[in-house]
């Protein structure tokens, strides 16, 4: 994994450093010469928007950089972007420069990341779920996905170009699924898991399953069979942490990946998106308004809506003390904090936390919470 320790080493002894860019990135090279490399003189920093000082260090404007070259040495580029033209520019000028690598600059945006991190990994169970946990850490703090691949190509057949989805394990992998009778499935998509439930969970009863926009997305042969389904009942609303009505953003390019525009980390839109209203309840609210006795299982998939869908069921959480299968994969924030804020909802509880991955990219990764009583079980009966 290239850091910005890296990139820095690449600058001479003894030099008059420019930053092209006054953003993060800089500011986070900036503290590590100041720490590590007192012998770079820092000289300005050049910018096409900033304005005034970043950490004491004048900002001029890109027009202005014939007036100032000569101050410095070189100019470290803390930004990629239009690089292949700004290059040819600098170098006509006879400018000397050093450009960040993407991976260096996804470090250095990212390396705040690093404690909250450590923390997650702390909650997981064994050795192999830690090394998982690292190994898409490191992606997310800047290597490449070649660990990612060979760590789904080895555990489960997955292939960047096919197969690309084991439905068998992705939400399955530790789940107890004979102690399976009630499931809350958050983020129905298509319904295709429900056929896997009902595969392998013996003594299924029902589904509930909530999208509020499976009527719009779902696909009409696989919904002409989940309708012979009566363990199945769609809620047609979001899991939320309180009752109200919110933005949804469909994605039409990528249907599943649309999402609740007031989720932390929601993304920006796109000119083709669509925006409808939806309304959401809490798994709280939605089994005490019906009645339920024991939620067995809650599955989770909703583009970023997942700690707010499990802060409304903390009281349901603790009470029927569910299997889960929780997606933490839609931002970098959601995988460091949603493993945290279960630990903690559940310390002294006797849960298991445990992680799979089951993409060749950086998506699909799920964390599992299982009652010890549960695996216990499973164990014993596996022992038999």
């Amino acid at each position: 994994m290239q850091t910005d320790k890296d990139f820095i080493e690449k600058i001479p002894q003894k030099t008059r450093i420019a930053f092209f860019g006054a953003g993060v990135v800089a500011s986070h090279l900036f503290n590590y010469i100041k720490e590590n490399r007192p012998d770079i003189n820092m000289v300005c920093c050049i910018d096409s928007f900033a304005q005034g000082e970043m950490n004491g260090l004048k900002i001029y404007n890109l027009t202005e950089i014939e007036a100032v070259k000569d101050s410095f040495d070189i100019l470290v580029f803390t930004t990629r972007k239009s690089i292949h033209e700004l290059s040819e520019i600098f170098t006509c000028m006879d400018i000397k420069y050093l450009i960040i690598s993407r991976e260096e600059e996804r470090y250095c945006r990212r390396k705040d990341y690093v404690p909250k991190f450590e923390k997650a990994c702390d909650v997981l169970k064994t050795n192999d779920d830690k090394k998982l946990y690292k190994i898409l850490c490191e992606f997310l703090l800047g290597s490449d996905d070649e660990k990612i691949r060979q760590y789904v190509l080895d555990r489960h057949g997955i292939k960047l170009f096919g197969p690309v989805r084991n439905y068998h394990k992705q939400y399955m992998e530790f789940i107890n699924k004979d102690s399976i009778k009630t499931i809350f499935d958050a983020g129905v998509c298509n319904g295709v898991q429900f056929f896997v439930y009902k595969k392998l969970f013996k003594n299924l009863k029902k589904i509930y399953g909530f999208d509020p926009m499976y009527d719009k997305f779902k696909k009409e042969t696989y919904d002409f069979f989940i309708q012979k389904m009566p363990e199945v009942e769609i809620i047609d609303k979001g899991l939320w942490n309180k009752e109200e009505e919110l933005s949804f953003v469909e994605t039409p390019n990528n249907q599943a990946g649309s999402y609740v525009q007031e989720a932390k980390n929601s993304r920006p839109l796109n000119e083709i998106d669509n925006i409808y209203t939806i309304k959401t309840t809490t798994i709280d609210r939605f089994k005490q308004s019906n009645s339920i006795e024991k939620i067995d299982f809650i599955k989770m998939d909703i583009e970023g809506s997942e700690l707010n869908a499990l802060k409304g069921g903390e009281k349901t959480i603790l009470s029927d003390r569910p299997q889960m299968a929780i997606s933490i994969y839609h931002s970098i924030d959601d995988f460091a904090d949603i493993p945290v804020y279960l630990s903690e909802l559940l310390k002294g509880q006797n849960y298991t936390f445990h992680l799979g991955h089951y993409s060749a990219k950086v998506h699909e990764t799920v964390l599992y919470a299982i009652p010890d009583e549960l695996i216990e079980q499973k164990l014993s009966e596996k022992n038999l």
